[in-house]
């Protein structure tokens, strides 16, 4: 049975990323793929559809959250076995809340950001679907950031930073993190992350929170808001009927307990209505 092995997660707890190699078969690579680009087509009409034409800038490509029966992989992917749901808390150290997978095509590179504000804490598992090498938009990393501390010393570097006015920009001491198709990147919500080099890129990504528990209101509320906010993609323009969050995989739980699991995690959050609990 797949587990993450010490050195993986001592890895993961010092410098906020570990690459799983080999996590997916190439069985399971082909599947994956072939359901993330079938889901992008159909939903979209085409494949990297947002080329920012308009020239708003932002991180720009196709996300479309992929938990429907018509991509099985995907789905199995969120909770039925134990490489991500278990995963996830064997890197976070506790019971772990699943948000919605995203298929994404993305048009253009990423400049350094992190992906969570709120102090929740939680993991992304990227999955790049073709090889990824320094030249062609790997992902690129600033180990140790996710740490708060380093992590306000990392902003105020660039908040000094000269390329903010135009000029050349400051070197920043990163890592990329190159892949082949099978590989799989976790890495902290709060880590500083980019990439450069290379804008067309199919991936499918999922995150997991930290499982508040039941007693801090406060916590809970943050944690159902960050999850239901994952599933929002009101700027995309797809049938949400035909595209829902959670409706067809959280229906499809009854025969499988891990995700029985992780249905009653988003239920007790209050993320579940009654269509979606069946």
């Amino acid at each position: 049975m797949f587990s993450i092995d010490q050195q993986q997660l001592a890895h993961f707890e010092a410098f906020g990323f570990v690459v799983l190699r080999r996590l997916l078969d190439d069985r399971e690579v082909v599947a994956l793929t072939a359901e993330v680009t079938r889901a992008l087509d159909e939903a979209f009409g085409g494949i990297g559809t947002d080329t920012d034409t308009d020239g708003t800038g932002g991180i720009r490509g196709d996300y479309l959250p992929l938990s429907v029966d018509r991509s099985p992989l995907s789905q199995a992917l969120i909770a039925d076995d134990p490489r991500l749901f278990q995963g996830s808390a064997a890197l976070l150290g506790g019971p772990t809340v699943p948000t919605v997978p995203v298929a994404t095509f993305l048009t253009s590179n990423a400049g350094w950001h992190t992906d969570q504000g709120p102090d929740v804490g939680g993991v992304k598992f990227l999955i790049h679907l073709q090889p990824r090498t320094v030249a062609d938009g790997a992902l690129r990393v600033v180990p140790g950031s996710h740490d708060r501390s380093l992590g306000r010393r990392v902003r105020g570097y660039w908040f000094r930073d000269p390329g903010r006015q135009g000029f050349q920009e400051w070197p920043v001491p990163a890592v990329v993190l190159e892949t082949s198709p099978g590989d799989v990147i976790a890495f902290d919500l709060h880590l500083f992350h980019s990439s450069a080099g290379g804008d067309k890129r199919l991936a499918w990504t999922i995150e997991y929170l930290r499982w508040p528990g039941l007693g801090d209101p406060d916590r809970l509320r943050a944690v159902r808001d960050l999850v239901v906010d994952a599933a929002e993609f009101d700027g995309e323009a797809f049938d949400k009927q035909r595209w829902p969050a959670w409706r067809e995989w959280a229906a499809g739980a009854r025969s499988i307990p891990s995700r029985r699991v992780a249905v009653e995690r988003l239920r007790l959050l209050g993320v579940l209505g009654a269509e979606e609990q069946g």
